[in-house]
């Protein structure tokens, strides 16, 4: 018995030993499971030790960024990075849109608090140097991406641009460059283009060669004039940079020459109220005018009021048509002599302060593009290229983002 005895205890003791280890490995596996979902991720960092490393890491991206031409380090980021023909184009954000940030990567000046602050930045605003980024005045407006761009414009039931073929025609171009994600042709229907022109029109070209739509002599046949354009494209419209990151909303281009507006005019304006107009939301109308009649402020005032008595028709509410005059540029030192009298920078001045007042006293918001141009290069003493065309619709996406929608 007693053998037997000692047979059962020598061979029990190692089954013993065998489940107390087991137990004590897989208890010390479901702790460090469990601390894995409390402990920081790299290395086993403490919170502070990843913000430091992440402060060492701006810090010396901002030693190293290269300084802009407007004195401030260059380390925003380059919203145009994915953007079709945007390295072709030499073409980044950071040349338009170079907010001064501090040395732990924060805004040196805050966002504009509301609407009527970030229209007053952006009218008011200036430039470092020629051709540098521009900046506005006291506070900071945003660049966004076209995904939220697109979630800015799901607000509203359509958005309008009327205005002139030879001003509002290349900031609308830059808007559907912003919305197809394309530096190179965005502004153009690329499916209308012979591999000849596909080549000619591309980058800057597409505003400043008169086969391409950008002259000062009216607007090119290739130019987009709505969205619905993209839709019916079925040669070619799916390759990259040629649709929409979405396309869910109506935007178009009606284009004004002439006081009085002519009667098809108004009809087309009718036509996209009635078509598009069918919710509660919101139909913004941007408005510009003034080069086609000279300047003259009175013919301008009564465009301004035949559009808005337009629009009131279909819609009475002004929170459901919210307008957004839009000034006029700055005269370039590319001017013709004979122009100087009428066109030139003195009346051009005395134009936007006195149309401001008019466009206010109807209820309008107001972006001057006045001072964005004061300093930009003018390819002919009127029209401005890409660089002051994408910065002229990204403003318009800021005020859009402001508009109270229901």
């Amino acid at each position: 018995m007693a053998k037997s005895g000692v047979s059962f205890s020598q061979a029990s003791v190692p089954s013993s030993v065998y489940r107390i280890s087991a137990i004590a490995l897989l208890t010390y596996s479901l702790i460090h499971m469990l601390l894995g979902f409390f402990r920081p991720s790299d290395g086993g960092m403490s919170n502070d030790e990843a913000q430091n490393r992440a402060r060492v890491a701006l810090q010396s991206k901002m030693e190293k960024a290269p300084i802009g031409r407007d004195g401030f380090k260059m380390v925003s980021q380059n919203f145009f990075e994915d953007y079709y023909g945007a390295k072709e184009c030499e073409m980044t954000t950071t040349k338009l849109y170079n907010p001064q940030l501090n040395p732990d990567g924060s805004l040196v000046r805050p966002y504009c608090a509301n609407k009527q602050q970030l229209l007053t930045a952006l009218s008011g605003g200036g430039r470092i140097g020629f051709n540098s980024p521009y900046h506005p005045l006291n506070c900071e407006y945003r660049w966004f991406s076209p995904e939220e761009t697109c979630m800015i414009l799901d607000r509203f039931d359509a958005i309008i641009f009327i205005g002139e073929e030879r001003m509002t025609s290349h900031v609308y171009a830059a808007w559907n460059s912003i919305l197809r994600k394309n530096i190179a042709w965005g502004g153009l229907k690329n499916w209308e283009l012979s591999e000849q022109l596909r080549q000619r029109c591309r980058c800057e070209a597409q505003y400043t060669n008169s086969q391409c739509g950008g002259t000062s002599t009216g607007l090119g046949d290739h130019y987009i004039s709505d969205s619905t354009e993209i839709l019916d494209a079925k040669d070619d419209a799916t390759r990259d940079g040629a649709p929409y990151v979405c396309n869910r909303v109506f935007h178009g281009f009606v284009s004004i020459k002439a006081e009085p507006v002519p009667a098809a005019i108004l009809e087309d304006i009718d036509d996209i109220m009635t078509t598009y107009h069918k919710t509660s939301k919101p139909v913004p109308i941007i408005l510009q005018q003034g080069l086609a009649h000279g300047f003259n402020w009175d013919k301008t005032t009564k465009v301004m009021d035949a559009v808005l008595k337009q629009i009131e028709k279909h819609e009475p509410n002004p929170n459901h048509r919210p307008f957004l005059w839009l000034g006029p540029t700055a005269a370039g030192h590319l001017k013709p002599p004979g122009a100087i009298i009428e066109q030139g920078n003195n009346a051009l001045y005395h134009f936007t302060e006195e149309l401001t007042n008019r466009a206010h006293d109807r209820g309008f918001d107001v972006l001057n593009l006045y001072n964005l141009t004061l300093q930009a290069d003018s390819y002919d003493g009127t029209m401005y290229g890409e660089d002051v065309s994408l910065t002229s619709a990204m403003m318009i996406i800021n005020w859009l983002s402001r508009v109270e929608s229901l």
